[in-house]
């Protein structure tokens, strides 16, 4: 029986232009990446992929996805990112607010929200994190206040990927400071052309600006884009993160342009057959850690499609091991390079490509939960370890500022 990502993989061959084709089946990474760089040059091939349902595998085909069980969408994402078919935006979408949105919200809001998402024609941000949280999601201080059948939302949300290009966020704000931090949240779908939001952009040491600072000032939101019920913000922020972290958790998991930087095979094709000893030591190793890595996505997309729960704290484990691993994959192809890299000619591109994903590889370990913050969680969960006290889970929120307050001011 013909698999669903053999059946893309010939849909992709069929579909897609020669140059693009050819680059894909020699393994080209740089004339791949030089190729899909052009945005408008690609977007009607992809929006030819997306018609026919191949970006939202497991969705229902009502809402623009082909139905099929987690496993078999797993071959098809991995192919898609070999194919480097679709893009880092859309993976926000498709990836973990969509299927969000499937699940928490009415099913007139998800007709309307969906399809558009599985067509590659609307993209969406997350408006989770904020400037005074750290890494305490759920230390929320942005406020919605409900007025008849709209909320009035005021706040700041910061570290928001793509928000320049988001026609959508997935907002976490707080709507009873009466109760714990955890017990009063609520997720709202923000229009990010309303009224009220102002994006500022946030330079990283790449030179890129991909995350942004988003200040919502009395920003109506309609209650009938609520995911969820009121108070149950923390039960939707959780189904977000993970499924952000299954999608962070690489090979065989990311959707598609989620994986930063060149591949572990353009490593092996590169430099072992000149590699010494020792070298051809530390590639043989960092190909293993790939190969457990998608052995390990595969292994809890099976128990998915047979709804069972993954693997004891499978899902923070590889998304750790995955975003340490990818670090240290693009520092390997910085080694090789040596000094070509360090100072290369300004049409090198392809090392100022391995510059370039050295550098923007660096925050994996804190995108989508820090691994110290995935690593307590796999203490407690996996482990069985004691949770560290934390009197916010006991104390109002309105309380528990106070009590903040109260020690700043002591002498």
């Amino acid at each position: 029986m013909v698999s669903a990502a053999e059946r893309l993989r010939e849909f992709l061959r069929a579909t897609l232009p020669p140059e693009w084709v050819a680059a894909v089946e020699a393994n080209d990474g740089d004339a791949l990446a030089e190729y899909v760089a052009d945005t408008e040059r690609v977007a009607p091939f992809v929006r030819a992929v997306a018609a026919e349902g191949w970006l939202a595998p497991e969705w229902p085909r009502e809402y623009g996805g082909l139905g099929l069980a987690p496993d078999e969408a797993v071959g098809v994402r991995r192919e898609l990112a070999r194919w480097r078919v679709g893009t880092v935006e859309s993976a926000i979408g498709i990836g973990w607010v969509g299927p969000s949105i499937l699940r928490y919200a009415s099913p007139e809001v998800a007709a309307e929200l969906l399809p558009p998402i599985a067509r590659n024609e609307t993209l969406w941000c997350q408006l989770f994190s904020e400037p005074e949280a750290g890494s305490d999601l759920a230390a929320v201080r942005t406020r919605a206040v409900r007025d008849g059948d709209r909320w009035i939302v005021n706040g700041a949300k910061i570290w928001t990927s793509r928000a320049d290009r988001a026609a959508w966020g997935l907002a976490v704000v707080r709507t009873d400071p009466e109760v714990p931090k955890h017990a009063g949240l609520t997720c709202l779908c923000v229009n990010m052309t309303s009224p009220g939001v102002e994006i500022r952009p946030i330079r990283q040491m790449t030179g890129d600006a991909e995350f942004f600072e988003v200040r919502l000032t009395d920003v109506v939101v309609p209650d009938r884009y609520r995911l969820g019920e009121p108070g149950q913000g923390w039960e939707v922020v959780r189904s977000v993160l993970a499924l952000e972290r299954i999608a962070g958790s690489g090979v065989g998991a990311a959707t598609p342009g989620s994986v930063v930087g060149r591949s572990v095979e353009e490593l092996v094709a590169q430099y072992l057959p000149t590699a010494d000893p020792m070298r051809r030591a530390r590639i043989a190793r960092i190909w293993v850690e790939a190969q457990l890595v998608a052995l390990n996505n595969q292994r809890n997309a099976a128990y998915r499609s047979r709804g069972l729960p993954p693997v004891a704290a499978g899902t923070p484990y590889n998304k750790v091991l995955q975003a340490e691993h990818s670090k240290r994959l693009q520092r390997l192809f910085l080694e090789f390079g040596g000094l070509r890299l360090l100072a290369h000619e300004p049409d090198d591109t392809a090392a100022a490509r391995d510059v370039w994903a050295f550098l923007r590889v660096q925050p994996k370990t804190i995108a989508g939960g820090t691994s110290e913050v995935l690593r307590d969680q796999i203490a407690e969960r996996a482990l069985g370890m004691p949770r560290e006290a934390d009197p916010s889970r006991t104390l109002s929120w309105r309380a528990y500022l106070e009590s903040l307050a109260g020690e700043e001011r002591r002498p």
